[in-house]
């Protein structure tokens, strides 16, 4: 009788190692699991991180590009200053160099 119920307790210890394996590893496949849908998500949210980035750089170089050839019409139209404008400036410089003093190496 003792050896029956010794061999019903080394058996029950059997079964619950068993269950503490398979649970230990059905564990362990779980976590593998959910890491590499983690590593999944994360790749796929930078990739569309990345492709959002690259649409909002594409965005700002056009803008960019838009302001620098208005510029440069802009700069194109002012090579036709008219006479009166040019009038202005020269006197502007003649007044200008008028107040220097040469000797001093200052201005009035």
């Amino acid at each position: 009788m003792q050896t029956e119920i010794i061999n019903k307790v080394l058996s029950v210890e059997d079964r619950a190692q068993k269950i503490i394996r398979e649970s230990e590893r059905s564990a362990r496949d779980i976590v593998t699991d959910a890491q590499a849908k983690a590593n999944e998500m994360v790749r796929s949210s930078l990739k569309a991180e990345r492709e959002r980035e690259s649409l909002v750089i594409a965005q700002a170089q056009g803008d960019a590009d838009a302001q620098l050839a208005e510029y440069e019409a802009s700069l194109a139209g002012g090579q036709h200053l008219d006479r009166d404008l040019l009038d202005k400036v020269a006197a502007l410089i003649v007044e200008k160099v008028c107040m220097t003093d040469f000797d001093e190496g200052s201005a009035k």
